[in-house]
């Protein structure tokens, strides 16, 4: 079995797009043999010889499945690291992460319901350890999209749930280590395995565990400061006021110190509407002059107003 080598992720990435293509034109092949076979009479030779190219498909696609895993986990070892794919200039968000994990769960899965594989128990257990891995990933992916819109106390509530699924996924790796693990029939017993080699995914366990701790606190600081804010009793330095909130401002809270302010003064400007409400409605409270008698006194002099024309 050959390697594929590479010194830059770019390269590597379209050396697995050529490994697929030759993947792709060997199912092609083994398919249309299937179908070749069964149009023949059936027999026991053409019964061994069917057996044979659905082993063969089986493994094809195991391999497959394998790589397209590794591929996917070595873009988000790119994107965690600010790389995006070959020119592209736009940064990564958590949600890209978070879609990436959610694509190698999706292949995870299916590795597990391929026919002559997932009788292997020692495969199955390995499987689910590494599944266990990249969901705890996952959820803390989905905490910092979380914290990116200021939403601490969900953020928070993930980063717990984060630590939950790292505590499961070090019992389930330690679980196939003392089973002595089942990377060569994974197809990958190097090291070089984009993250499913043992070792690999024990160190990327300790470097997701240290980071969900300094993220909960920090998740945990600004949920209180965001709690004190709404309730108004955000900290002088918060407050943007240069000093300790005025006693009239804080009816509900009273600090006995020394000079302790009770109001401010002098006190902040406040806008007010540019015309009051009482200049529109004044006029209904004023009463106009008769001038009714101006009226039948013109109409009186006749003649003088027609001369007056």
């Amino acid at each position: 079995r050959g390697k594929l080598k590479a010194d830059k992720g770019d390269d590597l990435l379209a050396l697995y797009d050529k490994l697929f293509v030759a993947c792709n034109d060997a199912l092609d092949s083994v398919r249309l043999e299937l179908r070749e076979t069964k149009k023949r009479e059936q027999s026991a030779k053409s019964g061994a010889a069917e057996a044979s190219l659905l082993t063969l498909q089986a493994a094809l696609l195991w391999q497959k499945l394998h790589h397209t895993a590794r591929r996917n986990l070595l873009l988000l070892g790119r994107l965690r690291e600010g790389k995006g794919p070959a020119g592209s200039r736009k940064r990564a968000t958590p949600e890209d992460l978070v879609r990436l994990y959610d694509a190698v769960l999706a292949t995870l899965d299916e590795m597990r319901s391929l026919h002559g594989y997932k009788e292997n128990e020692a495969l199955m257990g390995q499987l689910a350890a590494r599944s266990a891995v990249a969901k705890a990933h996952r959820c803390y992916w989905v905490a910092e999209s979380y914290g990116a819109v200021s939403k601490w106390r969900e953020a928070e509530a993930l980063y717990e749930r984060a630590a939950a699924l790292l505590s499961e996924a070090e019992a389930l790796l330690d679980d196939d280590a003392a089973q002595g693990g089942a990377a060569d029939e994974l197809g990958a017993p190097s090291a070089d395995c984009g993250g499913f080699g043992q070792g690999e995914d024990a160190a990327a366990l300790a470097a997701l565990a240290e980071a969900v701790e300094g993220a909960k606190a920090r998740a945990r600081a600004r949920a209180y400061l965001a709690s004190l804010e709404a309730a108004g009793e955000a900290p002088a330095e918060a407050d943007g006021a240069g000093g300790p909130l005025p006693l009239l401002q804080r009816l509900d809270r009273f600090d006995a110190k020394p000079d302790e302010p009770l109001y401010e003064f002098p006190p902040r400007l406040e806008p007010v509407p540019c015309k009051p409400l009482l200049f529109d409605i004044a006029r209904n409270q004023i009463t106009y002059p008769d001038l009714g008698p101006r009226l039948q006194q013109q109409k009186g002099s006749t003649w003088g107003s027609w001369f007056s024309r």
